[in-house]
């Protein structure tokens, strides 16, 4: 389902360090009152420890596998955090 009110970033099959560039370079251009699904193949720990510097709160959901999906807003957008949140807690993983 897509969402107007969401930016999807798919990087499961993206190398290394490519992930990351791209979740970067996606949150440099969040708007106010969107947020960022990110799907990836593992837990992206390296993006983890960006975020709070930049200004980011997130929240993460786990596949059955080792997949990770991050939902991702601005700190102080409380519209995003209430819709990521939602979303992230009726979180159904991408089909493959």
């Amino acid at each position: 389902m897509t969402r107007p009110d969401c930016i999807f970033l798919d990087a499961s099959e993206l190398p290394a360090p490519e992930p990351l560039q791209k979740a970067l370079e996606a949150l440099a251009e969040l708007p106010r009152g969107k947020y960022l699904h990110f799907h990836h193949r593992q837990y992206p720990a390296l993006l983890y420890e960006r975020l709070e510097s930049r200004g980011f709160a997130a929240v993460t959901r786990h596949g059955s596998d080792e997949t990770v999906d991050v939902y991702i807003w601005h700190q102080d957008d409380r519209v995003a955090a209430n819709r990521a949140r939602e979303v992230a807690e009726n979180h159904e993983p991408p089909e493959g």
